[in-house]
């Protein structure tokens, strides 16, 4: 006895599907987005509770100061490491102050005191995420909710929202 053929649906094509109407406007979106990566955000100077694994090796650049003022640490992470860990351990290591220029700001303590390098990014830094460029080199997102700004490297960075295939609101960076 064969089993009984059962009936198939017709495939559609991509490209004739219309995305369904988005329930929120675009300015909604973005704010509720914002909120949310900002909200997301870890401290530097705390342990990150979310691992992010890393499959290939690339360059790390890790910003010595505000703005990369300062310059910036270019470190080499390899494939299995955990970018948020390597990270962390690169900020929470004591500075050395022969590496920085004169009149580069310490947001935290004083500078007689055993410094930190996150306290050298802002009163409150946080890591929102990474932008890897077109070379794979990874670059820190940074928010600092009490100068309520963010940055990356030397510039600022913007992010816009689009709709996707599924009609949804999805993240695009402007840099």
């Amino acid at each position: 006895m064969a089993p009984k053929q059962e009936p198939k649906d017709e495939a559609i094509d991509p490209a004739l599907r219309r995305p369904s109407q988005p329930k929120t406007d675009k300015g909604t979106a973005l704010k509720s987005i914002t909120a949310f990566r900002r909200a997301t955000a870890w401290q530097i100077h705390r342990w990150p509770l979310i691992k992010q694994t890393i499959e290939y090796k690339a360059r790390v650049h890790l910003p010595k100061s505000y703005l990369a003022k300062d310059g910036e640490d270019v470190r080499i992470i390899w494939p299995g490491q955990d970018l948020h860990q390597f990270v962390h351990k690169h900020y929470i290591d004591p500075v050395d102050r022969t590496a920085l220029t004169e009149g580069v700001a310490n947001f935290v303590t004083d500078d007689d005191v055993s410094s930190r390098k996150h306290e050298y990014l802002g009163p409150d830094p946080r890591v929102v995420g990474y932008f890897i460029d077109f070379d794979g080199d990874i670059h820190v997102k940074w928010w600092d909710s009490f100068l309520q700004d963010q940055w990356m490297d030397k510039q600022k960075w913007k992010f816009e929202v689009e709709l996707n295939e599924q009609g949804e609101w999805v993240e695009k960076d402007l840099r």
